[in-house]
């Protein structure tokens, strides 16, 4: 199982996650990403990929 998480200090909220993404593991709050459904991630590398701000990482959760 895997975790996206987002840095918000890092995010500034340009939205190409939310685009990128397969399974819609992110949507917009308060005007950064925000992974709100983080664990339907599947590890698909996109978000991290077209982060212009280095602020997403993928993590190995916990559970299955």
């Amino acid at each position: 199982m895997f975790i996206a998480l987002v840095n918000w200090d890092k995010c500034t909220g340009c939205g190409d996650c939310v685009d990128v993404c397969p399974v819609k593991c992110f949507e917009m709050s308060d005007g950064k990403s925000l992974a709100h459904r983080a664990s339907y991630c599947i590890d698909c590398g996109n978000c991290p990929e077209v982060c212009p701000d280095d602020a997403i990482v993928i993590s190995i959760g916990w559970g299955g």
